[in-house]
């Protein structure tokens, strides 16, 4: 079931005005006024709602825009409105519109003229959050293409979040070995490595260097708030640690890029999942490549079963034999990613 917010539109004519006049066209078009009025309808049931992530849903603000579609006037805007609350409305005109819902943006779009400039706007990871530093600020966008007429017009919007989310459920210490099983372990942390932290609201971004954050494996702690999670937990040998806890989830932006790479000199790679623990007091790291991200997925590891110490370098991925783990892309979307059913074992 995909993560969407449901906007429901109604077009109502508006008493006829003397002309149809267009608020950014300049040339005469034959069209009659419409205004359309856009209410929250409700969100379809998903996983960020049965887990009680509310803030993931709060809607700050919302965007309208109406693009022409086809003609002449091809991709020029029609109508904006920036709009704070209910009622959602925009005056537009008639004729086959695109009609695009941006919530929270972090972007101020009554600058946009045209459906492209709105495409090639880029939103930052860091906007993601409200001033209080809450996760609570997500943006989203979606766009219907409908024919609006003079009389009721229903329009319906559907849109999806812009980040990805990762999380592990739960990590669970197997080491088999008596001595291995001796000797302490804690798990420190999780975090996300080589993160994308923009994205135009096309989502079409093939990222460059200069677009990603904690590189090779390196947390330089200005995204903590968004993809580093504290787990701080002593293991003995055959114990979990449960972080099933929405809390525990860790977001960033869409990275198309799925090539893996373990290179000292940083190149565009894949983002990855960083598991920071320590061993008889020598810091070490299981790290799992994620392939590519797309936006509005939830990509969980079900349960991370780790088997041996893990690597000296959070760059280099820990080979196989040494944890099984299993990763879910939930609505939000569910994607398994795994080793074997529901476990990725290292």
């Amino acid at each position: 079931m995909k993560k969407i917010i449901m906007f429901a539109a109604s077009v109502a004519a508006v008493t006829a005005i003397e002309s149809c006049k267009k608020n950014f066209v300049d040339a005469p078009v034959t069209c009659a006024n419409t205004r359309i009025s856009v209410k929250l309808a409700g969100t379809v049931g998903t996983r960020a709602e049965e887990e009680g992530i509310t803030a993931e849903n709060t809607i700050n603000s919302v965007d309208l825009l109406v693009f022409f579609n086809g003609g002449e006037f091809d991709g020029r805007l029609d109508a904006f409105a920036h709009l704070t609350g209910a009622p959602y409305t925009v005056d537009a005109t008639s004729g086959n519109r695109k009609v695009y819902a941006v919530v929270n943006s972090p972007v101020d779009l009554s600058y946009v003229e045209n459906e492209s400039q709105l495409l090639a706007s880029d939103v930052l990871l860091s906007s993601q959050k409200t001033g209080s530093g809450n996760l609570s600020n997500f943006t989203m966008i979606g766009s219907k293409t409908q024919t609006l007429a003079s009389g009721n017009n229903p329009v319906t919007v559907s849109v999806g979040r812009i980040a990805s989310r990762v999380r592990i459920r739960k990590i669970t210490r197997d080491f088999g070995s008596a001595a291995l099983a001796a000797q302490s372990f804690s798990v420190d942390a999780m975090y996300l490595s080589n993160i994308v932290t923009k994205s135009p609201y096309s989502l079409d971004l093939t990222p460059v260097a200069a677009d990603f954050a904690n590189k090779l494996g390196v947390c330089d702690n200005a995204f903590d708030t968004w993809a580093k999670r504290s787990v701080s937990t002593s293991l003995s040998d055959e114990s979990s640690v449960s972080l099933d806890d929405a809390s525990n989830y860790m977001y960033c932006f869409p990275n198309s890029i799925s090539a893996d790479s373990e290179e000292d000199v940083f190149e565009v790679q894949n983002t990855k999942v960083v598991v920071e623990c320590t061993l008889e007091g020598k810091k070490l790291y299981y790290v799992i490549p994620l392939g590519a991200l797309e936006p509005n997925h939830s990509y969980d590891v079900s349960e991370l079963v780790l088997t041996r110490p893990g690597s000296d370098d959070p760059n280099h991925k820990t080979e196989i034999s040494s944890c099984n783990f299993t990763i879910n892309v939930l609505p939000w979307t569910l994607v398994p990613v795994e080793t074997e059913p529901g476990k990725y074992v290292i």
